[in-house]
């Protein structure tokens, strides 16, 4: 990641570092952003008499749940996370990291962010 010379020089590197891959696939990138929910919940509405909604309840739900990252490249040459691949992170500061595998990458490249990428991983499992 080259930062032109006009720019400020003491751009912050994220806030920590995730190795998304295994043996010698594993890849090493900076966080810069983590967005995603620790539990997906589902609405039971219930309605009165004349149909209108009286009431409602909310349950655990089965989706699955989604986790968007913002990734910098550890090195000029660190080629983008590769769809299928799996990783560990604590994304929500539980305590004890949720197994991932990546579903998405897409490229941003602009003058305030640099090249930096989203992933969006499916969470495996909570707290692995």
């Amino acid at each position: 990641m080259s930062i032109p010379t006009s720019s400020t020089t003491n751009l912050p590197q994220g806030f920590e570092s995730v190795t998304i891959g295994a043996g010698e696939t594993a890849i090493s990138y900076i966080i810069d952003a983590v967005s995603g929910a620790s539990h997906a919940n589902r609405v039971i509405s219930r309605t009165d008499s004349k149909g209108d909604r009286a009431d409602f309840m909310i349950r655990n739900g089965s989706d699955q749940i989604e986790v968007t990252y913002t990734l910098q490249r550890s090195t000029t040459n660190t080629i983008l996370p590769q769809i299928g691949f799996g990783f560990t992170h604590d994304y929500d500061r539980s305590g004890t990291p949720s197994s991932f595998i990546v579903k998405d990458v897409t490229v941003n490249r602009d003058k305030d962010s640099f090249d930096t990428f989203e992933v969006v991983a499916i969470r495996k499992a909570y707290q692995s």
